[in-house]
């Protein structure tokens, strides 16, 4: 029988000299801490949690348009003084962007630059978009999907219509055509993220005209998002007596996320419509996330509706 060799004996230092070793290195963390103001957040979940900031968040106004009419100029100070106090007083990340059929405009405001935004159930609307334009048209059970997965949100009805897309890589392609460059498809399409401005390419193809969508194609998307039930039509909402829209909210380990987009017909016909998505996460709770949106929908509708 072999004989088992003997294990090495492995250096060890003295207990002195390992307590001395710890205490040098919490000394010069510490140090290093305080000189350069160093956080230790807890543990963030991976899918894009972020940590909240005790001071105020910066306020990103931006304005694009192809003309610079002095109505144009006067409606973007009016807007951006409107938001402005909502978006300091949000406990989490809020961003917000309109386009004005009246102005041609689109004026975008954010407490947190170049943050993209899970977009929840919002998404439901670029499946049926995405869709549509892969096949035209929608056969009898696609068409029973639909309309619970906007009118009632159904999970169910948006994973069977997002496999029937393409799932992920279906999913970016309406993306892509749309022009959306700033979402990008996930495989749990709840997790796809986004932007304000790129919800509105979405909104702009389906209520106004459109290249990429029939006529009909865009009466069929702005039905189901007239009728969505009772108690998910808050958001956007708020301060119109007639809008389309749809809803998300999704409770995650860094906080809510509720969102909302739409369009708002406006009292003169098309002419003073507009659409509008608001992003926000990180909320202490969906409450805090729905007043958040609804102050800045009624804010946009006094100014836009006038």
């Amino acid at each position: 029988m072999n004989q088992r060799p003997a294990r090495k004996t492995q250096f060890k230092p003295s207990r002195r000299r390992r307590l001395f070793k710890w205490l040098m290195i919490i000394l010069i963390f510490v140090a290093l801490g305080c000189t350069a103001g160093l956080l230790i957040p807890g543990l963030n979940s991976s899918r894009n949690a972020s940590v909240k900031l005790s001071s105020p968040l910066k306020i990103v106004q931006k304005v694009v348009s192809n003309s610079s009419s002095s109505t144009a100029d006067s409606t973007n100070t009016q807007l951006q003084d409107a938001w402005k106090s909502t978006l300091q007083q949000a406990d989490g990340h809020v961003a917000i962007a309109v386009y004005s059929n009246q102005t041609k405009k689109t004026y975008t405001a954010s407490n947190a630059a170049n943050h993209s935004y899970r977009m929840a159930s919002t998404v439901k609307v670029s499946i049926l978009v995405g869709l549509l334009m892969k096949q035209g048209t929608l056969n009898s059970s696609e068409q029973a999907n639909a309309q619970a997965m906007i009118e009632n949100s159904s999970n169910t009805a948006a994973s069977a219509l997002f496999v029937e897309l393409g799932e992920k890589s279906g999913l970016q392609e309406t993306f892509d055509k749309l022009g959306m460059t700033d979402s990008k498809a996930h495989e749990e399409w709840g997790l796809s993220t986004t932007t304000p401005s790129d919800q509105l390419k979405l909104l702009n193809a389906i209520f106004y005209s459109s290249n990429l969508l029939s006529t009909s194609q865009q009466s069929y998307v702005r039905n189901l998002m007239q009728n969505v039930e009772s108690d998910q039509q808050w958001g956007i909402s708020a301060g119109s007596t007639n809008f389309y829209l749809k809803n998300g909210w999704l409770d995650e380990d860094d906080g809510w996320i509720i969102n909302s987009i739409g369009y708002i017909p406006g009292n003169n016909g098309a002419s003073d419509s507009y659409t509008i998505a608001v992003y926000t996460d990180d909320n202490s709770s969906m409450q805090n996330g729905e007043n958040t949106i609804e102050k800045l929908a009624k804010s946009t509708s006094k100014i836009l509706n006038k």
